[in-house]
């Protein structure tokens, strides 16, 4: 899909649905993460920006010839051991590789922009899917959410995932979206949406998931049963049921490390 000229979102499969992803090339010279899948495969570009480490976000990073990264993800995105550490399951981890690590050769922070063929590519730091999360907003009008992909699954499984940062994220994405009326937001997972009022809504819904979620896993406590494998996060638990399990128990304890009530936030 062509956002203009310069702008192309390239689907991965089933609209970059796990495990692949959504890509954004601008111009012939930088893509924003590289989890489309075979589609790009035959693509070379000069740069190539990680809006996170995980793997249906860096898969084709090889297609680049230099590879930039938020600070606190690059390690990730370079090293088998501190990927595995990440996810804390061990050696069970090589279920998700499928790709060859590789350099990052610059590191940004939050509020860096970039200019690449006329456009400007602004920064935002957005942790809680990961510590080193990012959105991109390009040219002022047009944002990248990555994994804040308004879809109906918010993930924080991961030792690196923070809900309460996720949260705070979600109203810093909304709080500029209205701000700077911006009209156009690409998630990693799912399709385009126009609109800064169809956005805004989409930003509530999906943040609305992650509070609904707190209130189920309190009812079930109180109820003196265990919310994991309850359906709070996984309606059904996916093949491999261990793995998937451990993300579920991972998510669980966040919810009930970080929020203080079902209503607030530290």
């Amino acid at each position: 899909m062509e956002i203009n000229s310069k702008i192309k979102v390239i689907e991965g499969p089933s609209k970059g649905r796990y495990p692949h992803s959504n890509s954004v090339l601008i111009g012939k010279s930088l893509i924003i993460d590289t989890g489309a899948g075979d589609v790009l495969k035959d693509l070379k570009v000069e740069w190539v920006i990680n809006s996170h480490w995980h793997e249906d976000h860096i898969a084709l990073n090889k297609i680049g010839k230099r590879v930039a990264a938020h600070v606190l993800d690059a390690e990730a995105i370079e090293s088998y051991e501190e990927f595995k550490e990440r996810y804390g399951m061990g050696d069970l981890v090589n279920l998700f590789i499928n790709f060859e690590f590789g350099s990052v050769d610059r590191t940004f922070e939050d509020g860096e922009e970039f200019e690449f063929e006329g456009l400007t590519i602004e920064v935002l730091h957005t942790p809680g899917h990961s510590a080193g999360h990012c959105c991109f907003i390009i040219n002022e009008k047009i944002i990248f959410l990555a994994d804040i992909d308004l879809t109906s699954f918010p993930w924080y499984g991961c030792r690196d995932c923070h809900v309460g940062d996720f949260v705070r994220s979600i109203e810093k994405v909304k709080r500029i979206v209205q701000e700077r009326d911006i009209s156009t937001a690409i998630p990693s997972h799912g399709d385009v949406v126009f609109g800064k009022e169809n956005i805004v809504r989409k930003l509530d819904e999906y943040l609305r998931v992650i509070y609904e979620r707190d209130k189920k896993i309190r009812e079930l406590i109180s109820a003196g049963e265990d919310p994991v494998g309850k359906g709070v996060i996984y309606r059904r638990i996916p093949e491999p049921k261990d793995i998937f399990l451990n993300f579920e128990k991972i998510m669980v304890e966040k919810h009930l490390t970080t929020f203080q009530s079902e209503s607030s936030l530290p």
